[in-house]
């Protein structure tokens, strides 16, 4: 009955779609119909997609309205409409459905959804379009990008380091462009270390077409070392004294150096830049050696590079606990 009911209005006016989703939703409130079902029905729907596109050539905009409507009117919840458009199928019909949320409701609404719902966006898309950069600009197209804004800010910070690099103006664009609220989330600070590390090994250790098995030569090193000493101010600046912070910063430095193929002598000198340069702390880098995280990849190649060092760290501060403790 329900699919019979959206099927035949399809091509009707979009009065006669709103009252099929408002009967279908009263269906829900008087118990008369289950999620399930209402699923059953719209996955029906969209196997027939094709075929009734032929006729219809606005489908997907009028089955992006009737999911929609389903998701305001509490019938299924975002994550349960989105299954059967895993992996980019039916693409753009997610996201025309993300549009007509937005339409329907505000930015915050809809942003705290689809934040609760955990759906990995890049999974809804095209195989192609599923790195980062086209994502924002799918989302950009789409008017969307408020819901990522840490996604904005990554793009953004990206471009303005190619722009000009130099460590005060990237300072003063961040006070200018990143919300105090966006400032102290973990996201920010990955996207910030990120950022930082891939330009400065780009443009010292790590060049286009460099051979990252190889040791870089001292002059490159000291390059390396020099450059990143420069950001001393502006990493400081968000990550001193915050210890779960800094934290996520040594995971950006293992998450650069495992996507790059672990460069040869990379992670053990920016762990020791980090901690030389007083931008992070040694306690942080022992909680990270002893802490069990899979979300970030690479964990296990990185302890292995840089074990000698944390137990040089670790034997360090125990020293200077003991002489404090004989004062």
């Amino acid at each position: 009955m329900m699919l019979s009911l959206m099927v035949q209005t399809l091509d009707k006016s979009d009065e006669d779609r709103d009252l099929v989703s408002k009967l279908i939703i009263a269906f829900k409130e008087n118990g008369v119909i289950t999620p399930q079902q209402f699923m059953d029905s719209f996955s029906s729907l969209l196997e027939r997609m094709k075929e009734l596109e032929v006729g219809v050539p606005l489908m997907k905009t009028y089955v992006s309205k009737y999911a929609a409507q389903a998701v305001i009117g509490e019938l299924v919840s975002l994550v349960e409409l989105a299954e059967p458009m895993e992996g980019g199928k039916y693409y753009p019909l997610f996201l025309l459905i993300l549009q007509q949320l937005h339409k329907d409701k505000d930015q915050d609404w809809l942003t705290t959804i689809f934040q609760d719902s955990k759906i990995e966006l890049q999974s809804m898309l095209p195989e192609h379009d599923r790195s980062k950069e086209r994502m924002m600009e799918i989302l950009e197209e789409r008017r969307l990008s408020f819901m990522f804004p840490l996604l904005r800010v990554q793009a953004d910070m990206w471009k303005q380091l190619r722009m000009d690099p130099n460590p005060q103006v990237l300072y003063k664009w961040i006070n200018e462009n990143v919300s105090t609220k966006l400032i102290c989330d973990p996201g920010f600070i990955n996207i910030l270390v990120s950022s930082v590390v891939r330009f400065v090994t780009g443009e010292t250790t790590l060049p286009a077409g460099g051979d990252s098995s190889m040791m870089p030569d001292k002059n490159a090193i000291q390059k390396e070392k020099d450059t990143l000493a420069s950001y001393k101010g502006v990493l400081q600046a968000y990550l001193h004294d915050k210890l779960t912070l800094q934290l996520t910063a040594i995971y950006a430095l293992q998450v650069h150096c495992h996507n790059n193929g672990f460069p040869k002598g990379m992670l053990l000198r920016m762990f020791m830049y980090m901690y030389d340069l007083e931008v992070i702390d040694e306690e942080a880098f022992l909680k990270w050696k002893e802490e069990v995280n899979d979300i970030y990849p690479g964990k296990g190649k990185a302890l292995f590079q840089v074990n000698q060092w944390l137990t040089w760290l670790e034997q360090a501060e125990e020293e200077e606990s003991d002489d404090d403790e004989e004062d």
